[in-house]
């Protein structure tokens, strides 16, 4: 589903990676692990073709990474950053914003597992915790129904109920690849394979 071949990136004068490959295949969960600096954010934003190596080649869904078929590829991926920044005031904005009106109910299904409520899911985000709106991005992005889930430290503002709860929802995705970035054991939990840059 994912492959990287021979990567090259330096950023300024900082090698990030030297031919550096790794193969994800359909319905795999990866969680890449590793110090801080070790370019793990970064090869999800290689993935989806932020980043753009000095050499080498991404191929995603059989096809090679490209500006040409960046955004169509784009569209296999859902991203759940590890900072929650919106561009939006609420979720009922958000839905709206994405065009998402067809997933609000799965959406609201997922956040009563998550432990939030449909009143306080609809509260402004500036009245929610980091970790609330934290739980409404993993809601509203694994409600996409996208081949392809891009998961940046999913567990960060969490306390270990809630990432127990998000561990075994994701365990559960039986038809979805899926790229995590994590140092958190109890998040390794659900994944098939753990890569340490």
């Amino acid at each position: 589903m994912i492959e990287i071949k021979n990567i090259y990136l330096k950023i300024e004068d900082k090698e990030i990676f030297k031919n550096f490959s790794v193969k994800i295949s359909k319905n795999e969960h990866v969680c890449f692990s590793g110090h801080s600096g070790k370019g793990k954010s970064t090869l999800l934003k290689i993935i989806q073709g932020y980043v753009i190596p000095q050499n080498g080649i991404i191929q995603i869904d059989g096809k090679i990474l490209n500006p040409e078929n960046v955004k169509s590829l784009r569209n296999l991926m859902s991203y759940i950053p590890q900072n929650v920044n919106l561009p939006v005031e609420n979720l009922y904005e958000l839905i709206n914003f994405i065009g998402a009106k067809n997933y609000e109910e799965k959406i609201f299904n997922i956040l009563e597992i998550l432990k939030i409520n449909k009143k306080e899911a609809t509260k402004p985000f500036d009245q929610l915790s980091g970790g609330e709106k934290q739980r409404i991005i993993i809601a509203f992005c694994l409600s996409l129904n996208k081949q392809i889930i891009l998961m940046d430290e999913p567990t960060s503002g969490l306390d270990n109920e809630s990432s127990n709860i998000i561990i075994e929802l994701v365990k559960n995705l039986k038809n979805n690849t899926i790229v995590s970035v994590s140092h958190n054991p109890l998040w390794w939990q659900s994944c098939d394979k753990i890569i340490e840059l």
